[in-house]
């Protein structure tokens, strides 16, 4: 029977045969690598806005944001949504561990003018108050919410909606995914952040959840010796690491390069997931 056991033991099924299983629990190592790459995932970002951006309008359009709510962002990390988010909203916390994201979107909102809607909180989303304190908790793509139990902590700090993005359906990073194939035989597993499990378990706990999909083409032009890097210290958070390994890499990105450049080919489709916590549907008997 497909009850909430079963989607919560299915999402945990999910997460525990992924590639990034091994990585889960080193935290360090993850705030380390983000810290590493911040600037060049804000890079990204500007490139990437007019996609945010249109998924914040939606939300705006729906009724999820309005001028007047505050936000909590988990695992905001350099402004993906927090920046698109500030310009219609009253004010929005961005939260993630890792300080040099969090400087990096400082920077950001100074220099989009919106420093004073947005401020920023570094620590551990399961270390925070389980208190009602946003009008709206919002995450997105972000491992903070992997569970049933860091799901419904998002009821309980929302004073009113709840929205989650995940991914729906494989998502494809060309270069990423043929890489793991190069490095260990075998594509990656790519279920475990589908927004399939928090959907049926919201579903099922009869929380009434709206979804919407958007899918999306992007391309980043990226240095050789910035995507020899990436990929070295990314594949060192699974294990995989060593001269053999950076030697694969390195030989692997440089015959894919041009003129000393690599192209990140990004195909994806995201599901965007909001939900009334004070909201349920009413069982008749």
């Amino acid at each position: 029977m497909c009850n909430t056991k079963f989607w919560t033991e299915a999402w945990q099924e999910a997460r525990e045969s992924s590639h990034q299983a091994p990585s889960y629990g080193n935290k360090q190592g993850w705030q380390q690598f983000w810290n590493d790459f911040a600037e060049q995932h804000a890079l990204r970002n500007r490139q990437s806005r007019p996609i945010y951006n249109s998924i914040v309008d939606g939300l705006v359009a729906d009724g999820v944001i309005t001028p007047e709510s505050t936000v909590l962002d988990i695992g905001c990390g350099a402004g993906t949504f927090t920046l698109p988010l500030a310009a219609k909203s009253s004010h929005v916390t961005g939260l993630d561990t890792a300080s040099q994201m969090l400087s990096v979107l400082q920077s950001e909102a100074s220099h989009e003018r919106v420093t004073d809607r947005i401020a920023t909180l570094q620590t551990d989303w399961l270390d925070l108050p389980a208190e009602p304190a946003y009008d709206v908790v919002f995450a997105a793509n972000t491992t903070a919410i992997n569970d049933y139990d860091s799901l419904m902590k998002m009821n309980e700090l929302s004073r009113g909606t709840c929205c989650l993005i995940g991914f729906a359906g494989t998502y494809h990073i060309k270069v990423r995914t043929l890489l793991w194939e190069h490095l260990i035989g075998t594509p990656p597993e790519q279920t475990a952040f589908d927004i399939q499990y928090p959907f049926n378990i919201l579903y099922q706990e009869r929380y009434l959840p709206n979804i919407k999909f958007y899918s999306y083409r992007e391309r980043y032009r990226e240095t050789l010796a910035y995507m020899i890097e990436y990929y070295t210290s990314y594949f060192k958070l699974f294990g995989l690491e060593g001269p053999e390994t950076s030697a694969k890499i390195t030989e692997f990105l440089a015959n894919r390069a041009v003129e000393d450049y690599c192209t990140e080919l990004i195909n994806s489709t995201i599901g965007v997931l909001w939900w009334r916590p004070d909201r349920k549907a009413t069982i008749l008997e």
